[in-house]
């Protein structure tokens, strides 16, 4: 499978040809009924199709697909809301669109008279027992969308984004330690100017590789790996709907704490979601990098959510934003602050590819992603379904463009990646 060239984003929805084929757009918002409040991260795709996009922070989204996809149905959905479902052809000739979502309490009697006594930890063991059953076993290949941001001393310094295809031979349902298992191919990137990060976090990692190691379901970690049950403590936290089924909310926390929807019937796990804050007084999550700086984790941020395709779940939308803080090792002086911000959003799935990628076009998951070589091609982001800016975003690339334009930073940035890589 290779990305698709798209067109351009339009503000009204319509239908144009590229390179031979047809394509049409959507841009709207999505706001609850009640509150009138964006609803951010929720899912707009089409109807049993692997293809959608994820709105953004704000609640507002574009997607572009193809006009053969006319006579469908665009599906939104959000965990706690009734789905809507929006004929395409009832939106034609209409400019951006407000969306609204029902919320859809879950009365607790309906969840009481059910004869199941199940502990947290027993939800949690049975969702790693039924893995298999409910994510795909066999090799699949995504499209998506990935962006960074590099934040120091509360100024953006870093900007990076990616089309990649993920090839990934399936689910094992047995823990994977410090080995990425899905194939990355980096088909088009664009990024901000190289600059000096004062964060090893950024120079030395490929920090695409620690966000796809963060599955908890795909690699079984973290509060989901039996061996490291002790660590946690869990507890039943409610219940709510995610695509009108019903879930339970468990809750695991060792430093950090995870939230897990689980299918009350499946033992599926469509969503997870982490937070944590660091609290005055207490030092956990520190570590010294070569002795000459103490990094002390402040706050952390995570979403994870799959998508259901014939019957099994596939990735939709990962996002992670980690605050750290720098001080000397030895007398404790503040050094700066560093927050880094990742999101990856799933486009397009294909449940059945023809072959795996060839391992001279894969990315090298122990290289810093800005040190790879990579293709850069204008025409192709202008026609490619992104996640859409939001307010913040908007100051964040203030901050990059200070001197250049983030267009031109793109075009220096691909001549001189290239040219190390002839070097090297």
């Amino acid at each position: 499978m290779r990305l698709k060239s798209l067109l351009s984003i339009v503000f009204m929805l319509g239908s144009c040809s590229l390179f031979g084929q047809d394509f049409m757009s959507i841009s709207g918002s999505i706001v609850d009924a009640t509150s009138r409040h964006p609803l951010p991260f929720t899912t707009i795709s089409i109807q049993n199709k692997p293809i959608g996009v994820v709105a953004n922070s704000e609640g507002r989204f574009d997607f572009t697909f193809e006009i053969r996809y006319a006579d469908d149905t665009i599906v939104i959905s959000r965990a706690g809301y009734e789905l809507k479902y929006l004929p395409i052809r009832s939106l034609m000739g209409k400019s951006s669109m407000e969306v609204v979502l029902v919320n859809k309490a879950v009365m607790l009697e309906e969840i009481v008279i059910r004869d199941n006594p199940l502990t947290a930890e027993e939800v949690i063991a049975l969702v790693r027992d039924n893995i298999k059953n409910n994510y795909p076993t066999k090799p699949y290949e995504l499209e998506a969308f990935y962006r960074d941001y590099k934040i120091e001393d509360e100024k953006c310094i870093g900007l990076f984004e990616a089309a990649v295809s993920v090839y990934d031979k399936g689910y094992t349902g047995r823990t994977i330690y410090n080995t990425l298992k899905e194939k990355v191919t980096l088909q088009q990137v664009r990024k901000s100017l190289a600059v000096t990060f004062q964060s090893h976090v950024f120079n030395d990692m490929n920090i695409m590789k620690g966000l796809l190691g963060l599955n908890d379901i795909r690699y079984v970690s973290r509060a989901m790996d039996k061996r490291k049950r002790r660590d946690y403590i869990y507890k039943l936290d409610g219940f709510t709907t995610i695509n009108d089924r019903l879930m339970y909310r468990v809750q695991a926390e060792d430093d950090w704490a995870f939230t897990y929807y689980v299918d009350m019937e499946t033992f599926a796990v469509p969503k997870i979601e982490m937070n944590y804050e660091w609290q005055d007084g207490v030092a956990e999550n520190e570590w010294v990098k070569n002795d000459s700086i103490r990094y002390q984790q402040r706050a952390a941020k995570e979403i994870l959510e799959f998508q259901m395709i014939d019957g099994l779940l596939y990735p939709r939308f990962h996002s992670f934003t980690s605050n750290l803080h720098a001080f000397h090792p030895i007398s404790g002086e503040p050094l700066f602050t560093s927050v880094l911000r990742q999101e990856y959003m799933v486009t397009d799935i294909d449940t059945h590819p023809d072959e795996k990628p060839e391992k001279r076009e894969l990315m090298d998951d122990d290289l810093m992603l800005e040190k790879q070589v990579y293709d850069y091609n204008p025409e192709f982001w202008k026609n490619y379904n992104i996640l859409k800016l939001n307010a913040q975003d908007q100051q964040l690339v203030k901050d990059l463009e200070r001197d250049i334009s983030l267009n031109e930073q793109y075009e220096q940035s691909v001549v001189e990646i290239k040219k190390k890589g002839k070097k090297r």
